[in-house]
């Protein structure tokens, strides 16, 4: 072999290891809010380039609870592996304050170009998330130091939600009927209607502590942030509602929150509570439910679709609508946050802020409303809106 051609080779070599070097695969971990999931879940698809491969938990990838997305991004060919795992905005907040672990990112041998759905796993050894979508400022949260790097991308919108088949009547939620609510759990149905006859209870269906939805319905109905709410669990069998009874004892975050306390986890489960028929036939003599009872929660808008029917509340006696928002009638919102460790640094860093563009110019309309579009503005979540 001459000299000349060893060289050449040689040089191959290098610029095979190089290349090598450079295409490993980035490794991005998003957790935190499930309200804003499908607008990030399509945010990752629009910046990375056709002929991604991705699956999901569920039939859905906008309800997804986890999901995975390989490919290369769009404009730099950076390979990445992203990873989603949704529960709560504040349980996101507090895992990248804590460092905290999440044993539920896929790690799936099977995705393809078409998404494969109902995914169940293989999933990677427990590890902390790198980016979280957050409805709520940090310092709202208990979770405040150290401070992690914010971009607020979109706004997110919420709405209360009367249970399947309950009577049509139950139209309007106020922040003082909200009070109550929260504060006992239940109120009377003549408290929606006015008509004294109208004695069934109205329970409370809700989040649990790890919610920035809990934290923004608090916050903006006046009952609290760190209050403690008392509210339910519906059983269900066969899409018909058993039974409801106190939320059962959690520990969210290292605090234990008692019977009643706690919440569901995800919107999803929120929406399915509500969604369940049947709870006027319910009988329950332990909760002093003896004819039955109708049920109302607080949700995202895209997890109040999954109730069958129009049975979004008005709120304070406006109807929730995009333009309701944008112009400050309507005040039952937040910012929508994406968030990250100072640390973070690199392609990873690079990817997330590709993603938080994506969101704050295009996206963040899955989920709720463009930031252009808001004719108001608000400090924290509950603040006073001013123009």
């Amino acid at each position: 072999m001459n000299k000349r051609v060893f060289t050449t080779m040689a040089g191959l070599a290098a610029l095979a290891i190089a290349s090598t070097a450079s295409a490993q695969t980035n490794i991005i971990r998003i957790t935190g809010s499930t309200a804003f999931r499908a607008a990030t879940h399509t945010a990752i698809s629009h910046v990375l380039n056709p002929g991604f491969v991705y699956g999901y938990s569920g039939t859905s990838s906008n309800g997804a609870s986890i999901a995975e997305y390989r490919g290369s991004t769009i404009g730099d060919n950076l390979p990445v592996d992203i990873k989603t795992s949704w529960a709560g905005s504040v349980g996101g907040v507090a895992t990248l304050v804590n460092n905290a672990t999440i044993s539920t990112w896929l790690a799936a041998t099977n995705l393809t170009a078409a998404g494969t759905q109902n995914e169940t796993g293989p999933y990677d050894a427990p590890v902390t998330a790198d980016v979280t979508m957050s409805d709520s400022f940090q310092g709202s949260t208990a979770f405040t130091s150290p401070t992690l790097n914010d971009q607020t991308v979109g706004v997110v919108p919420f709405v209360w939600v009367r249970n399947n088949g309950s009577p049509s009547a139950i139209t309007n939620m106020t922040s003082l009927l909200a009070q109550a609510l929260l504060s006992n759990g239940r109120v009377r149905l003549s408290q929606f209607t006015g008509v004294e006859a109208d004695a069934t209870p109205v329970l409370a269906v809700g989040r649990d502590a790890d919610s920035g939805t809990r934290l923004c319905a608090f916050a903006d109905s006046g009952f609290g942030v760190f209050s403690l709410p008392v509210q339910y669990q519906v059983d269900i069998s066969a899409g018909a509602v058993t039974n409801v009874e106190f939320y059962p004892p959690q520990t969210i975050n290292g605090d234990f929150y008692d019977y009643g306390q706690g919440g569901y986890s995800g919107g999803g489960s929120v929406a399915s509570a509500l969604n369940a028929t049947n709870s006027s036939s319910v009988v329950n003599p332990g909760l002093t439910i003896s004819n039955g009872c109708w049920m109302v929660g607080y949700l995202g808008v895209n997890d109040a679709s999954g109730v069958n029917g129009n049975n979004n509340l008005t709120y304070n006696g406006v109807a929730y609508s995009t333009n309701a928002v944008a112009e400050g009638t309507y005040t039952f919102w937040a910012y929508e946050h994406l968030m990250y460790r100072s640390s973070l640094a690199g392609d990873q860093k690079t990817v997330a802020d590709k993603i938080a563009t994506q969101i704050k110019n295009t996206d963040a309309s899955v989920s709720g409303i463009l930031l252009p579009l808001m004719k108001v503005s608000r400090t924290v979540e509950g603040g006073v809106v001013t123009r």
